[in-house]
């Protein structure tokens, strides 16, 4: 009979669950493996912690979920309750005479079990959002929360952190010992492809959350790309801002497919992000070959190599350095090889995978 390995992860949206659980999967076949989605198996399946978990929710975050059109139980994982019944539900569910280890991607939850090595995967810690040139005031949680998630980093085996930024948050802010962190980065979650025929106009941008991600900021830039190339383009993927300018295209959310043709289609990229940990669409438009221009937040430096694979700028330099490479086709070229080895080096899901797997087979044969 196989041994287990069991895999956490919460929701249905991020990508990287469904990519990361397929490489170690593939990465550790000896092993009977079971996901468990928080959301779904612990939370969705009983109709009072649901209930509840939605009262406190309202109350606690009310204001945001309003304003932001935000659904209740994005903010579940952060509720006392909810942490207690994930812990409840491990300790009745686990066996660990027949578990090999666990793994969890995101810090939002709390999957440990005393009897196994636990494995942790994630892009960001609460209080790295005060290590960024101009920090958010620190979204409120409970005392509760803030306890779960420091004991969640002092006591995995490993964790894997998805950019140097956030590994460096784990050591510093909270005390954990550098050699149970370690920076694995991340894959590319759109399909790769080879680069269509491109005119060295279009300026694409993909990003959720558009001004967190530098949105306005780049409609700025491009007013004043635009008004020395009246040709340019500027295409808006992954949210719907109210953006009424000459030469913007807003596509809105879009799939996979549709998003990998846009790299294809597009001369440069740009993510001017107030606060990033670990920006995915960075490599993912390297892997198709565009130069990318980013601001200097987080782990946006560790995804674009200034003067190699972009330019990594102030947002006042924005519009400078579009300009620069819709000008310059042999740049614009060069970046681009340049990118699409990186990206094929270090961020593919494959090799995050294989680092994260190799130190995980260290760590179990001590």
């Amino acid at each position: 009979m196989k041994r287990g390995a069991l895999f956490f992860r919460i929701g249905e949206f991020s990508l990287i669950n469904d990519a990361v659980f397929g490489g170690l999967r593939d990465e550790f076949a000896d092993l009977d493996w079971r996901v468990v989605d928080v959301e779904r198996e612990i939370v969705g399946r009983n109709a009072w912690l649901r209930l509840r978990a939605t009262g406190e929710a309202a109350m606690r975050y009310g204001g945001r979920i309003l304003r932001d059109r935000q659904p209740p139980r994005d903010f579940f994982p952060r509720i006392p309750v909810v942490i207690e019944a994930v812990r409840r539900w491990v300790r009745a569910n686990v066996d660990p005479s027949d578990t090999a280890f666990i793994f969890q991607t995101q810090s939002l939850f709390d999957a440990r079990h005393p009897g196994r090595p636990h494995f942790l995967y994630t892009d960001h810690t609460w209080l790295a959002n005060l290590r960024y040139p101009e920090p958010r005031p620190l979204l409120s949680v409970a005392a509760a929360w803030r306890r779960m998630e420091r004991d969640l980093y002092a006591e995995a085996a490993v964790n894997f952190l998805s950019s140097g930024f956030a590994a460096e948050s784990v050591i510093a802010d909270y005390g954990v010992p550098a050699s149970r962190v370690e920076c694995v980065f991340s894959g590319c979650n759109v399909p790769a492809g080879e680069p269509a025929e491109r005119g060295g106009r279009v300026i694409l941008f993909v990003g959720v959350d558009w001004e967190r991600k530098g949105g306005p900021e780049l409609v700025a830039a491009f007013r004043k790309v635009r008004a020395a190339m009246p040709a340019a383009e500027l295409w808006i993927v992954g949210c719907s801002p109210e953006v009424n300018e000459p030469g913007v295209r807003v596509m809105g959310r879009l799939t996979p497919e549709r998003v990998a043709d846009c790299y294809r289609r597009a001369d440069v990229f740009c993510l001017p992000s107030r606060m990033d940990p670990a920006a995915s669409v960075l490599a993912e438009a390297a892997s198709t070959g565009l130069p990318v221009v980013a601001t200097r937040v987080g782990g946006n430096a560790e995804r674009v190599e200034d003067g190699v694979t972009g330019f990594v700028c102030e947002p006042a330099e924005l519009a400078d350095r579009l300009l620069r490479l819709l000008g310059d086709a042999e740049l614009r070229r060069k970046f681009g090889e340049a990118g699409r080895r990186l990206a094929s080096e270090r961020f593919t899901w494959k090799a995050v995978c294989g680092k994260m797997a190799a130190r995980m087979r260290r760590e179990m044969e001590r």
